[in-house]
């Protein structure tokens, strides 16, 4: 380091570490908004050029605010299975019973959902815009998600999980993922409307593990 070398670009220096936050306070705003577009518009309708209209820039300057469009959709795709699992461990870690984990899996999702809805939407509505690569690494981590689902069953019932199971569990993660913007406009109030959901599901659980082509071999 010489000491002509701008204050700015000093590692540690606290003007530094200030530019830094500034930068990042940025970034979050610009996703939050690029979120918020993409939610309501669609991915694949939304162009750079749109985007940074929402975002009140100049669209040749869109790329020193984000590296792509789908970089970005992968990221808060990924946020979002990355706050599942969270959830999921920390429900996993308590000493309950296989029956009452299940109910807290589902509370747990279903709450989140009513934090950000509009990454489920994404997650459900736009993962086919993402390449190979990336939607490799988001289907890995709703494995890991699916996977806190079936134990738990395989706790709950004593029995293995069949493979027809397995892909069931699989469309119920994606009916958690939906369901709570299926009933929005709901009048009912939110407690009312979350057991409403949780009932649902429940139900939706109940019919799988009751079906004869679909319990544990």
């Amino acid at each position: 380091m010489t000491a002509s070398q701008p204050i700015a670009s000093r590692p540690g220096s606290s003007f530094a570490g200030a530019i830094d936050q500034v930068h990042h306070s940025r970034y979050l705003e610009t996703r939050q908004k690029a979120l918020e577009l993409f939610a309501r518009c669609g991915f694949s309708r939304v162009s750079m050029r749109d985007l940074a209209a929402y975002l009140g820039i100049k669209a040749g300057s869109i790329y020193n605010h984000i590296d792509s469009k789908e970089a970005l959709l992968f990221e808060l795709i990924e946020e979002l299975y990355e706050q599942l699992l969270h959830g999921a461990n920390l429900v996993n870690r308590r000493k309950s019973s296989p029956a009452a984990r299940l109910q807290a899996l589902l509370e747990a999702h279903l709450l989140l959902h009513e934090r950000m809805a509009a990454h489920f939407r994404l997650a459900e509505h736009d993962l086919h815009c993402l390449d190979s690569e990336q939607l490799g690494s988001i289907l890995a981590l709703r494995r890991r998600y699916e996977e806190h689902l079936v134990t738990t069953i395989e706790q709950l019932t004593g029995e293995p999980a069949s493979v027809p199971l397995r892909s069931t569990l699989s469309g119920i993660v994606s009916l958690l993922n939906q369901l709570p913007a299926w009933i929005a406009e709901s009048p009912a109030g939110k407690g009312t409307r979350r057991k409403l959901l949780h009932d649902m599901v429940m139900g939706a659980l109940q019919g799988a593990l009751q079906a004869p082509g679909l319990k544990a071999s």
